[in-house]
């Protein structure tokens, strides 16, 4: 494969959530392209291209590294402006979710690989070419991811394509903390 065809990053699938995004897709109504229901994904890190010898070195460290579960409550729109994207967030993070994305920025900056150009934000992107700046209260939703997932992005005419290459199974969630 060529170099330049390995845009890769983490991200928990949000298909499980697919009926519930798309309801609030179609209850929003916004201009710009609405994310395909199996496209939908909470960003861990994005890694950018990726040489062979990264991408070895970063799943021989994914295989070792704990994942914590958590539990997330999606409660917060926004809009990144600059980029064009709707998206749907938590307004309080867990900690066990922003202390992983801290540990995985080091490991891919010990790899050579890029540093993210601004703070981690966990979301959900909705909407993609899309401005707005009144969005309504919505109905939180409750996420609990199960797996990480290195995938692939592969660029296309229409818009960004994404495939799993491989999946890292969440400990279970304590519910007694």
């Amino acid at each position: 494969m060529a170099s330049d065809d390995n845009r890769l990053f983490l991200a928990f699938s949000a298909a499980a959530l697919a009926p519930e995004l798309t309801r609030l897709q179609r209850r929003l109504a916004l201009p710009g392209r609405r994310i395909p229901p199996e496209q939908l994904h909470l960003t861990l890190h994005f890694l950018g291209q990726c040489n062979p010898k990264q991408q070895a070195s970063l799943l021989h460290q994914l295989d070792r590294l704990p994942l914590p579960g958590f539990e997330l409550v999606l409660d917060q729109l926004g809009c990144f402006p600059r980029a064009g994207v709707v998206w749907l967030g938590p307004s309080a993070p867990p900690p066990a979710l922003m202390s992983l994305a801290e540990t995985v920025e080091l490991k891919c900056r010990a790899l050579g690989l890029d540093k993210p150009h601004k703070a981690y934000r966990p979301h959900v992107t909705l909407f993609r070419h899309c401005n707005t700046e009144v969005l309504p209260a919505i109905t939180p939703i409750h996420y609990q991811p199960t797996a990480l997932c290195l995938y692939r992005s592969t660029l296309t005419d229409q818009s960004p394509v994404y495939h799993c290459l491989q999946r890292w199974p969440l400990a279970e969630v304590n519910k007694e903390e």
